[in-house]
């Protein structure tokens, strides 16, 4: 089935086909594990399907909600579609609000990451960077403490084998 045939039906139309596909799926599959499926490419054709329809709700939704935003900007949003916990005064708007900056937190991540930014432009604007200590590993002019083995190995046998006649 063509999207373009899909975008023209209702949300109503779309819900209770998806509803009817899945169905449809669900049988195929289990007439697939039973062994009566006659043609396998009914599964792959309605899997197919399924995923254009919802392609095509995503697409409705998508072009709604960019309406409501082109509607908010320019500024002739009407004052019933604003949510009633949203009425208050001096509250923005959901679809009006920064599409970056939401969610639980955002505003202290957006200040933690303003402040990293500024230490790390501090630390890398400075002089020349000092050296990094060597490492325990391969600390001192020998490199005794590099070469040591922490397994210790077995002790060495030594003694004579008595043969047995």
């Amino acid at each position: 089935m063509k999207i373009q045939a899909m975008l023209d039906w209702s949300p109503e139309e779309k819900a209770a086909k998806a509803k009817e596909w899945a169905q449809s799926l669900f049988t195929l599959r289990l007439q697939k594990a039973t062994g009566q499926l006659e043609n396998p490419m009914k599964i792959k054709e309605l899997r197919k399907d399924i995923a254009r329809l919802k392609t095509a709700q995503h697409m409705t939704a998508a072009e709604e909600a960019a309406a409501a935003a082109h509607e908010v900007a320019q500024g002739t949003a009407a004052e019933e579609k604003i949510p009633a916990n949203e009425k208050k005064a001096g509250a923005v708007p959901k679809s009006a609000r920064s599409a970056g900056a939401s969610g639980k937190g955002a505003k202290k991540r957006a200040a933690a990451h303003k402040k990293n930014a500024a230490a790390h432009k501090k630390k890398t604007s400075g002089a020349a960077a000092k050296p990094h200590a060597p490492s325990k590993k391969s600390a001192g002019a020998s490199g005794e403490k590099a070469g040591r083995s922490k397994a210790k190995s077995a002790p060495a046998k030594t003694g004579t084998k008595s043969k047995k006649k």
